[in-house]
């Protein structure tokens, strides 16, 4: 193992981890999500609940940085930083009188020197005369990569933004300041991989250590348990790509879930072989415990330099089972100092109980939301009601309707907004049922609204539960996969900038739409999903604010037949549950 991948300090750090199992629940309470669930339990407060700012009279700066790539390597020609000037009455610092007495607040410029410093707090380089209005978002600011040194510990860049005042008798300026991490690490030499995050878009590239330039990727696969799919033979691997899928992410159970033994690499190994050989990627599960970590760490040191590695998963759900968030900070920092090469990720299964706290410990968040066949407000296995500070009906807070995912999307995206990170989403739509509290499985047409809408609202990654699924709902995904992970889409999913769509006509209720707009290309990609098990027989009017339709270029799925009119797409019916995703040139 090479110096740069010591262990000795990564150990220590996990043995300073609390060995608790649990947290926020009376003694003997069993709890999800905080919540007591069981008949023989009262209800409580669970808290968590994410704190929304109060609101300022003053307007505030937001000011915001973060460089453009999650990652940038030595080979890498350029970078640039991401910065935000936004003004908000919630969330930043005051601005000063003389700039809060125009509404029109991009009149007024932002003087910006920023400086990048090495872990001493060395500066190595700085940029300065950049000046950028008030109130804009995602200014693009080219840095000097050539003046980094490639290293495996993160640079600082601290940005100090100066407004200067008007008013020549409070000549002081006012200033703010923020700081970001910027990683430029050595280009893989160990046969490994490399993974950034486009802070942009959020969408996902790699590169292999025998490869000059990184490869867009939008997965979307399934979860698959070992014990229930895998196992029988490396072939299984075969034929799941044969579905089109290019992302794996096997839920160790069975023999891969030992924590007490040593891992069974042995019948691992031909799967993690096989995959290399199909360029088939691992969105790897680490088997996280807050009580025994020596099993996720041994793996992690096994795997960071595997080529088809993807990201790492470190918790699924820990937030419903109450896993003391530190324990997972700490996991993700000591990963993160083992692996800097890869993002981390977590499934959240809960609406809103100590988001921040649990979001800490990923780069990507998954939102598994199960909303259909079931009763939300009354639990059929626990035989209690399900409200916000009691019972589990298997989707925290839901409704039972499809608008429980993107509220849930979101919602987070929100939160996201307030603590002032940037977190990637991506979600886990329901491809089970037949148990516990679901009384059936989603139909295939359920499944693709599900997969859909959850794009239409920022899910940069699919990752259903479970695999193998239901025939018919195992033929859709398939197409669908053969459809989102081509060139062509990814191209849009992850290259261009996704719009909200406003949806006008008398049929546009429960109607959601997104478009990504390639300005460049005079291109879009819209995606319309009918939420409805009705047929919408009114008009549906589909268009942007500042795109204008041209025409149809090509219907990429299913079978809705959209004209053109006064620049926009407009049809006059929609079956129920009916999803399209179209190609449009633009004017």
């Amino acid at each position: 193992m090479p110096a740069m991948w010591s262990s000795l300090n990564i150990f220590a750090a996990l043995a300073l981890v609390p060995l608790s199992a649990a947290f926020n629940n009376p003694p003997g309470v069993d709890i999800w999500c905080g919540k007591a669930y069981r008949a023989t339990n009262a209800s409580f407060n669970p808290g968590g609940w994410f704190e929304e700012p109060s609101y300022s009279a003053t307007p505030l700066l937001n000011l915001k940085v973060r460089p453009r790539m999650s990652i940038y390597l030595s080979n890498d020609p350029s970078g640039s930083l991401l910065v935000d000037t936004g003004v908000s009455h919630r969330i930043g610092d005051p601005l000063p009188s003389t700039a809060t007495a125009s509404s029109n607040h991009s009149t007024q410029a932002l003087h910006l020197h920023i400086e990048i410093s090495d872990t001493n707090g060395t500066a190595i380089t700085s940029l300065t005369n950049y000046t950028l209005p008030l109130d804009t978002r995602n200014n693009e600011i080219p840095i000097p990569l050539q003046d980094l040194p490639a290293q495996l510990q993160p640079y600082t860049v601290t940005v100090h933004a100066t407004l200067r005042s008007p008013n020549t008798t409070t000549p002081n300026p006012a200033t703010f300041t923020k700081s970001t991490s910027l990683y430029r690490l050595p280009r893989r030499t160990d046969g490994g991989s490399a993974t950034r995050i486009d802070n942009l878009y959020g969408g996902l590239a790699y590169q292999t250590s025998s490869e000059e330039t990184w490869t867009s990727i939008f997965p979307y696969t399934y979860y698959a348990q070992w014990t229930l799919y895998w196992d029988t033979s490396p072939t299984t691997l075969t034929t799941f790509t044969a579905h089109n899928y290019n992302v794996i992410h096997i839920v160790p159970t069975g023999a891969l879930s030992t924590t007490t033994t040593a891992y069974p690499w042995t019948t691992l190994d031909p799967y993690l072989t096989l995959a290399d050989k199909t360029n088939l990627k691992f969105q790897y599960d680490l088997l996280f415990s807050a009580t025994n970590t020596s099993t996720m760490l041994n793996q992690a040191q096994t795997l960071h330099t595997h080529p088809s590695l993807l990201l790492w998963y470190l918790a699924d759900e820990p937030d419903g089972k109450a896993t003391p968030p530190s324990t997972l900070s700490t996991a993700y920092t000591t990963l993160k100092t083992l692996d800097p090469y890869h993002p981390v990720s977590l499934a959240l299964n809960c609406a809103n109980f100590y988001y921040e706290d649990y979001a800490a410990a990923a780069d990507i968040i998954l939102s598994d939301v199960y909303p259909v066949a079931t009763n939300t407000s009354w639990s059929s296995v626990y035989d209690t009601p399900c409200n916000a500070t009691y019972g589990c009906c298997g989707c925290d807070d839901c409704l039972g309707r499809f608008e429980d995912i993107s509220t849930r999307l979101d919602t987070f995206q929100q939160f996201d907004e307030v603590v002032g990170w940037e977190k990637v989403h991506w979600a886990a739509p329901q491809a089970f049922g037949n148990e516990t509290f679901w009384t059936r499985y989603p139909s295939p047409e359920e499944e693709v609204v599900m997969n859909l809408l959850s794009v239409n609202h920022g899910a940069m990654g699919v990752v259903m539960w479970d695999f193998p699924t239901s025939q018919e709902i195992s033929e859709v995904t398939g197409r669908l996969a053969a459809v989102v992970t081509s060139a062509e889409i990814t191209g849009f999913l992850v290259g261009v900038e996704r719009r909200r769509v406003k949806v006008g006509g008398e049929g546009a209720a429960r109607v959601d739409a997104a478009a990504w707009v390639d300005f460049t290309a005079k291109r879009a990609l819209v995606s319309v999903v009918n939420l409805r098990y009705e047929d919408t027989t009114a008009e549906v009017v589909a268009g942007g604010l500042d795109w204008e339709v041209k025409a149809v270029e090509k219907v990429v799925w299913g079978e809705v037949q959209w004209r053109v009119e006064g620049e926009k797409l407009v049809v006059n019916h929609l079956d129920g549950l009916e999803v399209s995703l179209v190609i449009v040139e633009l004017i």
